[in-house]
């Protein structure tokens, strides 16, 4: 179920750059990656104890985090959307939701940003060197290529 976008503004009143929206997604809050940090940890707070997701989306101009939590007690689920600039730095959010240890590595290796206050930052699918594979600016191997390895 949807929560109503009004619900979610209360949540996270007092957010600088806060926007609510109903999507064809579900209902949206869209904060600066400044704010993404304290809009969880109130979400939390009211009763959005779950994250189930976590990902990114290369928009051509910047990389657009999304966190989708779940409130099972009230069986309602909102997703929370950040920009950030290529090869910028996000703030890990294990402390309030431990399940996004994995999917932050994931995110931030694929798409070439940086990880603050992570335990373990490390990459997780790839080795040094090898360039964020998400990022549409990121050339796609050739048949050739691949064939003549």
């Amino acid at each position: 179920m949807r929560p109503a976008p009004a619900d979610i503004e209360r949540a996270i009143v007092g957010l600088i750059d806060a926007r609510v929206t109903e999507e064809p997604l579900g209902v949206v809050a869209r904060v600066s990656l400044a704010d993404v940090v304290e809009a969880l940890e109130a979400l939390k707070v009211a009763g959005y104890e779950s994250l189930v997701d976590f990902d990114g989306t290369d928009t051509g101009e910047l990389i657009e985090l999304t966190y989708r939590l779940r409130s099972y007690a009230l069986d309602l689920e909102v997703y929370v959307k950040a920009p950030v600039s290529y090869g910028g730095t996000i703030a890990s959010i294990w402390h309030e939701y431990p399940s996004a240890l994995m999917p932050e590595r994931e995110t931030a290796e694929l798409f070439g940003l940086h990880l603050a206050g992570h335990p373990n930052p490390k990459r997780l699918l790839t080795t040094d060197g090898v360039a964020p594979l998400l990022r549409k600016d990121v050339l796609i191997r050739t048949v050739e290529e691949v064939r003549d390895r």
